[in-house]
């Protein structure tokens, strides 16, 4: 799997081109989409180590990682799988509260913190199949597009991942 950067993506398809490239909230923007038809499911939030791709992300050799996996559901359908990793080293003082976010957004309380900074967006392709274990239904051959960056909050990153399943692009 290789990233690029999303400027130098010219093939995202334009149905979801404006979305992957957006660098404001997801979670504000699919809840307008979906007239607040919206809401996450949880995983699983465990510790766990960071993979090495994922570290060499962060630019941390943290061993251990709060990692977050969540569906987002817009109008019953979930659209979006996301993966947050959060060294250890960035949970500290109000970064803390990230631990209890339960079936919160995390889109919705970063992007209300002050002094959020988000790094550069990247892009990738995937096999949607790989997503199948955490669905009801099954996807075959179908494309998925992800993007990932670092946010830092107070100064600490955290990397997300955000995979627009197949089906985002047909609601």
């Amino acid at each position: 799997m290789t990233w690029q950067p999303a400027i130098k993506a010219k093939h995202i398809p334009e149905t979801l081109r404006e979305m992957i490239l957006d660098q404001n909230s997801l979670t504000r923007r699919l809840k307008q989409l979906h007239n607040n038809e919206f809401f996450v499911r949880v995983i699983s939030h465990e510790w766990q180590e960071p993979s090495l791709q994922e570290k060499v992300f962060l630019n941390c050799e943290d061993q251990r990682a709060s990692v977050r996996e969540v569906l987002l559901f817009g109008s019953g359908q979930p659209i979006v799988f996301a993966r947050s990793v959060l060294p250890e080293s960035s949970l500290t003082g109000e970064n803390e509260d990230l631990l209890e976010l339960g079936e919160k957004p995390l889109g919705e309380y970063i992007f209300s913190q002050p002094g959020l900074h988000r790094g550069p967006i990247e892009v990738v392709d995937i096999q949607a199949c790989q997503f199948n274990s955490h669905l009801d239904f099954k996807f075959d051959t179908e494309i998925a597009w992800a993007r990932r960056s670092l946010f830092y909050l107070r100064e600490k990153p955290i990397s997300v991942c955000e995979v627009f399943l197949p089906s985002l692009e047909t609601s």
